[in-house]
């Protein structure tokens, strides 16, 4: 799979966090850890409701754990440049403005490489 996919991004966090995949399954009212090892394992990612569960149950942030899930899925794509990861980071929190200038700046590359093929 390339790089840390989520589910091992999720592990290492877990692991920093001190916890087995059995005590944080059972923070999520889970019995057993099959749920947890399924998603450490890249089986199936956590639905957004559930990605909130393990957010709190690991005392991080929503936005941390969902900015780790974007980021293995960016890097799948192929995306690693550190300026590309932090743009699609910022774009939810920046201005109209400055999502229109991002598009615009887009279109004109993507229209010139258009022109050249």
């Amino acid at each position: 799979m390339g790089d840390m996919n989520f589910g091992s991004k999720l592990r290492k966090l877990r692991e920093e966090k001190g916890l087995t995949q059995q005590q944080l399954a059972e923070k999520l009212g889970y019995v057993t850890n099959s749920y947890i090892s399924d998603v450490e394992s890249g089986r199936f990612i956590p639905s957004r409701e559930k990605l909130r569960k393990i957010a709190k149950a690991l005392r991080v942030s929503f936005k941390e754990l969902n900015r780790l899930l974007m980021e293995s899925k960016l890097e799948e794509l192929g995306i690693k440049e550190p300026e590309l990861l932090e743009l699609f980071r910022d774009i939810p929190d920046l201005p109209e403005k400055d999502k229109k200038a991002i598009i615009n700046a887009y279109l004109k590359i993507k229209a010139k490489r258009k022109k050249k093929s």
